[in-house]
């Protein structure tokens, strides 16, 4: 299959790379498939693209890469995906990661869902500056 993107050109992927999202996701709310991009220009960072509405991309970032011992997700399983919504910063700020919403997607049955996290103590802004080629926590 292919899809043409504004930011990403033509991509090229199959049935089996597609991700279901029932509910949508906060950014882009209705049920709809999206794709994980790999985009080395934005590494860590991988974005999701939704395959209904190509102009639709949303930046995500495994929460692992910058939380040191804390994880934003509830306990999930071996076949569990987590990634936590990326938004450009300003300033010190390279990049604010939401970890009150993390995004789980099942690796076997291909579908993901947002989820909001009852721990008020996690930031919806959470602040990530950048020290070298990579992005790193503060």
């Amino acid at each position: 299959m292919k899809l043409t993107t504004p930011q990403f050109g033509t991509l090229a992927f199959t049935e089996e790379q597609m991700v279901l999202f029932a509910s949508g996701l906060l950014s882009a709310p209705g049920r709809g498939h999206f794709v994980v991009i790999n985009d080395p220009a934005h590494d860590p960072f991988q974005w999701l693209v939704s395959v209904e509405q190509p102009d639709r991309a949303v930046s995500v970032l495994d929460p692992a890469l910058v939380l040191n011992d804390t994880s934003p997700a509830p306990d999930v399983s071996s076949r569990t995906t987590t990634f936590v919504v990326a938004a450009p910063g300003g300033g010190a700020v390279a990049w604010w990661l939401d970890l009150r919403h993390p995004i789980l997607i099942d690796t076997v049955d291909r579908t993901g869902e947002q989820v909001t996290l009852d721990d008020t103590s996690l930031p919806e802004r959470f602040p990530v500056t950048l020290h070298h080629s990579h992005e790193t926590a503060e």
